[in-house]
């Protein structure tokens, strides 16, 4: 019986397609080895590979897209603890 942690559980749940690709009997080999080296599956391995490879830059340009959105907004910002104090004081009533 394969008993899963809830946050692999959570995770998993997330993850809802699938990719089947093709690699070479020493690829796979190495594959495997780095796996077990660093302790994660292969399908781990695969995943960071694939984002830290052709997901980062369209990632990092969607981010920095939505904090010029963001920062568009002319929202009024000062010190954080002054921030702080204001949303404690809305959410107490005071």
């Amino acid at each position: 019986m394969v008993v899963r942690s809830e946050t692999k559980q959570k995770a998993a749940s997330v993850r809802t397609k699938r990719v089947q690709t093709v690699l070479t009997k020493e690829q796979y080999e190495l594959l495997l080895q780095v796996a077990k080296k660093k302790k994660k599956t292969v399908s781990a391995l695969v995943r960071q590979a694939v984002e830290a490879e052709c997901l980062e830059e369209e990632l990092r340009t969607t981010r920095q897209h939505a904090l010029k959105n963001l920062l568009s907004l002319g929202a009024p910002v000062s010190d954080w603890e002054e921030m702080e104090g204001e949303i404690v004081k809305g959410v107490i009533g005071g």
